[in-house]
């Protein structure tokens, strides 16, 4: 009688002291403010963007990816998952057919979906960094999501260790010594990225000066105001290394001739799927606004085939 009372306080004190601190749940805050609460680490995971989709990948969680959009072209085993769309039109009802029990939505996945998933019952996140540092922040976030945060942790750790490896070389160069930069992604009209941007980041911690960081966001520039500008270095994006019709544009239109950049033929091709996903690859991205900028300290770059 005396054993059987004292296991059932033992069996309380388990239950009411012990058992709540390895069962705690873990409250995750994502990039729109939403709480989301883990319990269980997620098995199957549909991926809404190709950032979020190298994320998984980069962190090891490829076989838990079941369905992704058709713009995940990043790692190729990517291209193999299941398509539920693409990053703005997703199909619900195949998503709710791959029985997910977590959705990462990305930035320009549409409200309205968010919602409408979790009204069915599916748990969603959404990332959507805008700095690099939101990116390490994310990756981690993802990985406590999957139940291996310590991983997450030793990966980040090795992409802030490759980060701090670039910026310390160049951090202490005099101003006259950081090159003027103009990142072009689109021609027709001169479409550009002024300063709270991720090319705005890589150009000032490659060692650069972004020529429009007086300027907000992603903005369109006139042909005059480019030339009155003036950068000494151009990057224009690439789509998949292929595509080099602003290249092009800038290296045969007569009326640019006279920019510095294009004089000197320091117009660089540069992935654009490399450099504008907020994904692991930031600091890859980083690296080659660093050898355009910076060759005698990083190397030479070699540009994406056209």
């Amino acid at each position: 009688m005396i054993r059987r009372f004292w296991t059932v306080v033992l069996g309380l004190y388990l239950l009411v002291f012990v058992w709540p601190i390895f069962s705690q749940e873990v409250i995750l805050r994502d990039d729109w403010g939403r709480e989301c609460r883990v319990l269980d680490a997620a098995q199957r995971i549909i991926s809404l963007s190709p950032a979020n989709t190298e994320i998984i990948f980069a962190l090891g969680l490829g076989d838990r990816l079941i369905g992704v959009t058709s713009y995940c072209n990043y790692p190729k085993e990517a291209q193999t998952k299941e398509k539920v769309g693409n990053v703005t039109e997703i199909d619900l009802e195949r998503v709710v057919r791959l029985e997910p029990d977590l959705v990462l939505a990305g930035s320009l996945t549409p409200r309205e979906v968010v919602d409408k998933l979790e009204e069915l019952g599916i748990r969603v996140f959404v990332l959507d960094a805008h700095t690099i540092e939101e990116v390490f922040e994310d990756i981690g976030k993802v990985a406590i999501l999957a139940g291996i945060e310590n991983e997450g942790e030793e990966f980040v750790k090795i992409l802030r260790d490759e980060l701090t490896q670039i910026t310390q070389k160049v951090i202490m160069l005099p101003a006259e010594q950081k090159p003027r930069l103009l990142h072009v992604i689109w021609h027709d009209p001169i479409w550009t990225a002024g300063r709270n941007t991720f090319i705005d980041e890589f150009i000032r911690l490659g060692g650069g000066v972004n020529v429009v960081s007086d300027l907000e966001g992603y903005i369109t520039l006139s042909l005059e105001e480019l030339l009155r500008r003036n950068p000494d270095v151009i990057t224009v994006v690439s789509a998949h290394g292929s595509e080099a019709i602003s290249y092009d544009f800038l290296l045969s239109d007569e009326r640019l001739q006279a920019v510095r950049a294009i004089q000197e033929r320091k117009v660089f091709l540069v992935d654009s799927d490399l450099v504008s996903r907020p994904g692991p690859r930031v600091v890859e991205a980083l690296a080659v606004f660093a050898r355009i900028l910076h060759p005698e300290t990083f190397g030479a770059y070699e540009s994406p085939a056209k």
